[in-house]
């Protein structure tokens, strides 16, 4: 199971809107499915990806697409912390 974060939802509805002004409403739409999939990838297998230490926990970053999908692991849920660009200093906005 998964669960996210407000920051995160506001995060999710950046990546659509500007994918739809940059790239059109099918593109967009079809990103934010493969976001949303990889979710569920993580629920099923939240240890997918690496560690990183955080300023105060430590959190897993899963590349996808452009971006990064920052979360952690609680009880072996999966909590989606901020969906972030690839260029964005994961650190410094968690």
């Amino acid at each position: 199971m998964w669960r996210i974060a407000e920051i995160a939802i506001v995060d999710m509805q950046h990546i659509a809107e500007n994918g739809m002004i940059d790239f059109g409403e099918h593109h967009a739409r079809k990103y934010t499915a493969r976001l949303l999939d990889m979710f569920d990838t993580l629920a099923e297998m939240p240890y997918l990806a690496q560690e990183r230490q955080a300023s105060f926990h430590v959190v897993r970053i899963m590349p996808c697409g452009a971006h990064n999908i920052v979360y952690m692991v609680d009880d072996e849920d999966v909590v989606i912390l901020r969906v972030l660009h690839g260029l964005q200093n994961w650190f410094e906005l968690l």
